[in-house]
């Protein structure tokens, strides 16, 4: 008797269906992206937001990876519809009051039509449609929807059993989770078999471990505003496509509008019928790279011309005279995967949103990548107060991103998205994701503001950093892990200080300075942060060194008090 697998089966059922349906789903129409506007909260397709992207406040995506690939998502095709209407810096603040013009948005999304379906016979929307022949296993939808671990902020989601990670995917949540998946999922060892050729994941350019960080987004008045803040003029030059949007057939691809855009992971959603409504129920997962920039005959016969002059010359150098120089070696052609893992690997250092710091003049030589990225010191502690320290404290007042953009302006909702990865062998382990807003005038504004947020950063973060640090290993010494209670410690007190950091930075804003008052509060969320971190520990043989270590946490923080 023979077993059929759930796998096996949903992926016959897809194979069953897509002889009679070659394409559905389309996203234009399709009601799927849920954004808030006057009416309240609703579902549009990309028809309708673009029509009236003027009109409609901000998107409303739960899970903070999608809403960040959505945004990116949509920054592209903005660009698309930018070029088409021909919106120069000049001409953006009426797109802003009026709206796109219906005809560039039509033909910008005619343009690229042929991809914007979730079911589709070759091309499906951010899919590889070839893995319909793929000999892998089949893993669940959800496999490639990226939540966000973690139980110690509000900024978390998809936790485990609370309703959102589930194995399916709904057709209208479909998209969003492609567009996570597409800028960015990570690598791992999972792979699918192609031709008779295992595909593993390689990870998005933003899916590796040393491009995590805060990325900075740039929020208006209404999604028109926040869209065209936040595309780059360099887009909407040319003619070149997303990368998404075609199947490219060059290596190491210049044009910094494919480059953006470009991913090294591809999936196959497979689907199901279930009481009359179509559900994703299962995924192919690999490398989009064959399809993406696949190796010509060409490619490959150059590396194999190379290897052999590289024989020839190893031969020739043993029997070279006295005084004759060796032939070196050369350096193998690179083949179109390569080319493309290469770009993939510091392509973080191009993205838009990223925030960089000015280069240091004491530091000679080479940059670190952590001496390059200004916010790139996050963790499950993420928050605004968090941010903020990383900002002022440690950034050296970089430049605000978005200079060149379309939209400049100097009044913004600042957006910052921390995505955290651990490296875990050769691979990259995602540890958490989170959105968090700040008020017009917290980053970029005036040098009074910027100098009391700079006060309270130090204040309010790094003091009681190093306090926390100094109490926790008091009590813990070498015998208990300082490291992670010191992040739970830090973690809850960003919690804890949610309500005076939002009322300081108020206040700063007003150009105030924050009161004795503010600073007894975040005192006591600071003693409370350290007495919740450290209770697991409570044992007798402890209880002396927490109340001798609490006690000087209260001293160092009281004198950090009489120093306002």
């Amino acid at each position: 008797m023979t077993t059929t697998t759930s796998s096996e089966m949903n992926h016959e059922t897809f194979s069953d269906r897509s002889k009679t349906i070659t394409q559905q789903g389309n996203i234009r129409e399709l009601a799927w992206l849920p954004v808030i506007d006057a009416s309240g909260r609703r579902l549009v397709g990309l028809d309708e937001l673009f029509s009236t992207a003027h009109l409609i406040e901000r998107i409303d995506v739960r899970a903070p990876i999608e809403k960040a690939g959505v945004l990116r998502f949509l920054t592209t095709v903005t660009a698309l519809i930018v070029r088409a209407q021909g919106v120069t810096k000049r001409s953006a603040g009426a797109v802003v009051t009026d709206g796109f013009a219906p005809a560039a948005i039509k033909q910008a999304l005619d343009a690229i039509d042929d991809r914007l379906w979730l079911i589709h016979a070759t091309t499906p929307f951010m899919q590889e449609g070839r893995y319909a022949a793929a000999t892998s296993v089949v893993k669940t939808a959800a496999s490639i929807r990226s939540t966000s671990p973690g139980d110690s902020t509000k900024a978390w989601w998809g936790r485990p059993g609370d309703g959102f990670a589930t194995g399916n995917v709904l057709f209208e949540d479909a998209p969003a989770v492609l567009m996570g998946f597409w800028f960015y999922s990570l690598n791992n060892n999972s792979a699918v078999v192609l031709d008779g050729v295992p595909l593993p994941m390689q990870g998005s350019a933003a899916g590796k471990v040393k491009a995590a960080g805060v990325r900075l987004w740039k929020g208006g008045e209404n999604l028109a505003a926040t869209l065209l803040m936040n595309t780059p003029q360099q887009w909407a030059k040319g003619s070149e496509l997303p990368a998404w949007a075609q199947t490219l057939q060059t290596s190491g691809h210049l044009d910094p509008f494919v480059a953006a855009t470009i991913t090294g992971n591809a999936t196959l959603l497979l689907a199901d019928e279930i009481d009359g409504e179509i559900i994703f129920t299962g995924a192919h997962i690999g490398s989009v790279l064959r399809r993406g920039i696949p190796p010509t005959a060409a490619d490959h016969a150059a590396v194999q011309a190379a290897k052999s002059r590289n024989k020839a010359a190893i031969t020739a150098n043993r029997t070279l005279a006295v005084g004759e120089l060796p032939t070196p070696a050369e350096t193998l052609p690179e083949l179109g995967v390569d080319a493309l893992k290469a770009s993939l690997m510091d392509a973080w250092r191009k993205d838009p949103q990223i925030v960089l710091r000015k280069p240091d003049p004491k530091k000679k030589g080479p940059q670190k990548d952590e001496d390059i990225r200004a916010l790139n010191d996050v963790h499950a502690g993420t928050s605004v107060l968090h941010n903020l320290r990383a900002w002022y404290l440690r950034a050296f007042n970089p430049d605000v991103p978005g200079q060149a953009s379309i939209l400049v302006r100097d009044e913004f909702t600042v957006e910052l998205f921390s995505i955290q990865m651990d490296q875990k062998g050769s691979y990259g382990e995602l540890t958490g994701a989170s959105w968090l807003s700040m008020p017009p005038g917290t980053v970029g504004g005036s040098p009074e503001v910027q100098a009391a947020l700079t006060k309270f950063a130090d204040y309010a973060y790094e003091r009681v950093r190093s306090a926390l640090y100094t109490a926790i290993r008091a009590v813990l010494h070498d015998d208990g892990p300082v490291g992670a209670t010191h992040n739970d410690a830090l973690s809850r007190f960003s919690f804890l200080a949610d309500g005076v950091v939002t009322e300081v930075i108020a206040v700063s804003l007003r150009g105030e300075a924050f009161t004795s008052v503010h600073v007894k509060s975040w005192t006591n969320a600071a003693i409370n942060a350290f007495d919740e971190a450290i209770e697991p520990y409570a044992s007798a043989r402890r209880l002396p060194d927490i109340a001798a270590a609490r006690h000087k946490l209260i001293q160092t923080l009281h004198k950090t008090e009489s120093e306002k």
